[in-house]
């Protein structure tokens, strides 16, 4: 280390004219045990410490004597750019207890103290100390040192791991009496270096090198270095392996019937295979040591060589031929040594043919991705989404006008109108459609794992976090479409980090750092009022606008109650499939029902209907109206009176349901998990109700 980097730069330099009162001023001020005199140049002609003062006190001496007359003019100082180490070993160091430093002009440009410079190379010397004893812990190699009177000094672990003992009780002990058959002793004998000696220690067997610690003319010591000769035979075994490695790729190499060659990083040839050879009409063999100038017309091999930079699928001629080669760089340790090359076609011919294939094979892999997207998305098409009326022809013009874009869409509903249908339908009839479709139940994830589902999380986010990471809901879906389902019951917190999603196209995995950038389609779906929520301030009105860029809104069946006779046909052939039945249709007198049911429940409740029938159906063929629940065969009072009371009775539900949550809470401590055991339902299930209901969380629970 230089004194420039260790000098403390605040110099109170004195002039010869000043006096010691007024030294002693500016040493109080400074708080400085030193300072140098300076001439009016400022180049250094003296120095002024606290002696001085001592001195003139003991004298007694006025206080007003000019610093020129008692400052000492024989003044030590030390160059800026010197290091430590050249003053190190000077007797300067303890002579003087003051130094100024000065530049290249004499210049006082800081000042060091002594206790500055002892403590620095204290330090210095237990670092190199806990560095050298670093070295020694990491070698494989055994170490065993020891002083002149043969006393264990060190001794590393791996002299432990060869020798089965134990630092702590060799350290301090004679050598001899440790190790058999040691040699140190003669070693501080002699004097001189005992090297590859072999030994036996215990069951194993040594080689090892004794080697005397001189300091000047004296012996201080001596350090042995051993190695286990079974690990010396482990090494020679790996190194027999790697030569039957290096035989078995060279006769690999010889085997294939493409031409290869490799040169080194001056262009001389390594390697060569028979093939290459008898394509050029040449010895390969002979060929190894030329310049591969000499031995291939042609070639760039050198060049590839030269500048690291491969040459992929280029076109060379050689015996007439117009040939396909590959030239790659071969790099080591970040630095290019060498070259390889390799004959992909021996005629421009057989390329071309194998190009025309290629394409071949490409449009018979975009027939069969057409294909196999309609067989996977057939139930989830515009085209086969059921209906006829107004309506729904209307509403799968507008969706399939809006598929061709890349807005977002937010699809509004009754719950079991077909939503997620509609959704998979724009998806599949969108350019995104060979991308993925990823769908997400905002209201089945509990809230403090919404983000982690949505976003991913970094390995170590949080206990339990699986190891690598997990990519979340929108990484998977990018490049196609992501469906948030429910989007109405997200918490106002998880709205926030959507919108930012939205607007900003890019987000963070939980406990990561790296933005991650995506591309994905938005599909969102709820059958709650945004608008009614925005304004009780349960849903942000800015997140609402970015997603209310295109609004499909599904009508309820009892809307379009004209649509019941071709959906209830198309219900009894899945129903058919999943039960192995054969009921063909629905009988008029039973249609008749159908139609004038109001359908709370929709789609959905309607093939919940459907299937009911099915499973109680005996020997009829079609579905009779005994087989139809009570509800329905009360006609169309039974809808009304349904319709009139159902408002009421859910809110009556809706009570008890948060009363029953709320005891099983209470009676549970606080454990959601033992409050889930006693209301009979899953965890997740009564996460849910609890955001539902705005229940307080359970850590702020008390009764």
């Amino acid at each position: 280390m230089r004194f420039y980097d260790l000098m403390n730069t605040e110099v109170a330099a004195l002039r010869p004219e000043m006096t010691m009162r007024q030294a002693a001023e500016l040493f109080r001020e400074k708080k400085v045990g030193g300072a140098p005199v300076v001439d009016a140049e400022g180049m250094l002609i003296g120095l002024i410490n606290r002696s001085h003062f001592v001195k003139v006190v003991a004298a007694g001496g006025a206080p007003d004597r000019l610093v020129g007359e008692l400052m000492t003019r024989d003044v030590y100082c030390l160059d800026a750019d010197m290091t430590v180490s050249q003053l190190q070993q000077r007797k300067e160091l303890y002579q003087y207890s003051y130094f100024p430093v000065v530049d290249r002009h004499k210049r006082p440009v800081g000042c060091i103290h002594r206790n500055d410079l002892i403590r620095y190379l204290s330090e210095r010397s237990l670092f190199l100390a806990e560095e050298l004893q670093a070295v020694l812990d990491s070698v494989r190699s055994g170490v065993v040192a020891v002083n002149a009177d043969g006393i264990i000094t060190q001794f590393n672990p791996a002299a432990e791991r060869i020798t089965g003992l134990r630092a702590e009780l060799a350290v301090g002990r004679n050598a001899a009496d440790i190790i058999p058959n040691t040699g140190m002793q003669r070693v501080l004998a002699t004097g001189m270096p005992e090297l590859n000696q072999k030994q036996n220690l215990g069951n194993c067997e040594i080689i090892t090198h004794r080697s005397p610690i001189i300091k000047g003319k004296m012996v201080m010591g001596a350090v042995a270095v051993f190695q286990d000769v079974t690990e010396m035979e482990k090494i020679a075994a790996e190194l027999e392996n790697v030569k039957e490695l290096q035989s078995t790729l060279e006769s690999a190499i010889e085997s294939v019937v493409e031409g290869i060659c490799v040169v080194d990083k001056d262009g001389i040839l390594k390697m060569m295979n028979r093939s290459y050879g008898e394509f050029i009409g040449v010895d390969a063999e002979e060929m190894i040591g030329r310049h591969v100038t000499e031995v291939i017309p042609n070639t760039r091999m050198h060049i590839v060589a030269q500048t690291g930079k491969p040459e992929i699928g280029d076109v060379q001629r050689i015996n007439n031929n117009n040939v396909v080669v590959t030239r790659i760089p071969i790099i080591k340790d970040g630095e290019v040594v060498g070259a390889v090359g390799k004959v992909l076609f021996r005629d421009l011919k057989d390329f071309k043919m194998l190009a025309r294939k290629l394409t071949d094979l490409q449009s018979e892999l975009e027939y069969y991705k057409e294909e196999l997207a309609k067989a996977q998305g057939g139930k989830h098409t515009l085209d086969n989404i059921i209906g006829a009326s107004e309506k729904l022809v209307w509403l799968k013009a507008i969706a399939a006008r809006a598929a061709k874009g890349a807005s977002t869409i937010l699809i509004l509903g009754e719950s079991g109108t077909g939503k997620e249908v509609f959704a998979n339908a724009i998806h599949n009839a969108s350019p995104r459609r060979y991308g993925p479709f990823i769908k997400v139940n905002c209201a089945a994830v509990p809230e403090n794992l919404l983000e982690s589902e949505l976003f991913g999380y970094e390995e170590g986010a949080f206990t339990g976090a699986r190891k690598g990471g997990k990519p979340g809901k929108f990484e998977l879906a990018n490049g196609g479409t992501i469906f948030l389902d429910e989007i109405g019951d997200m918490t106002m917190a998880m709205q926030a980090k959507l919108l930012r999603v939205l607007q900003e196209r890019e987000y963070e995995r939980v406990g990561g750092t790296k933005t991650l950038k995506t591309d994905v389609r938005v599909v969102a779906a709820t059958n709650r009022n945004l608008e009614g929520m925005i304004e009780k301030g349960e849903f942000r009105q800015d997140l609402y606008y970015r997603l209310n860029v295109i609004t499909i809104t599904i009508p309820p069946l009892r809307e379009r109650r004209e649509d019941i006779a071709s959906l209830s046909l198309a219900l009894l052939k899945k129903i058919n499939s999943q039960l192995q039945c054969g009921v063909e249709g629905v009988s008029p007198e039973a249609m008749h029902l159908l139609r004038e049911y109001n359908w709370p429940g929709n789609v959905r409740e309607l093939e919940n209907v459907l299937e009911r029938a099915v499973n109680l159906i005996d020997d009829e063929v079609s579905i009779q109206p005994w087989h139809l629940p009570p509800l329905l065969k009360q006609g169309n009072k039974a809808g009304s009176d349904r319709a009139e009371m159902s408002e009421g009775l859910s809110g009556v539900l809706v009570e008890a349901e948060k009363e029953a949550i709320c005891k099983a809470l209470e009676a549970a401590g606080g454990n959601r998990s033992k409050a889930a055991k006693l209301l009979g339902i899953h965890r997740s299930g009564l996460y849910q109700k609890l955001q539902k209901y705005h229940i307080k969380p359970v850590a702020d629970y008390h009764g």
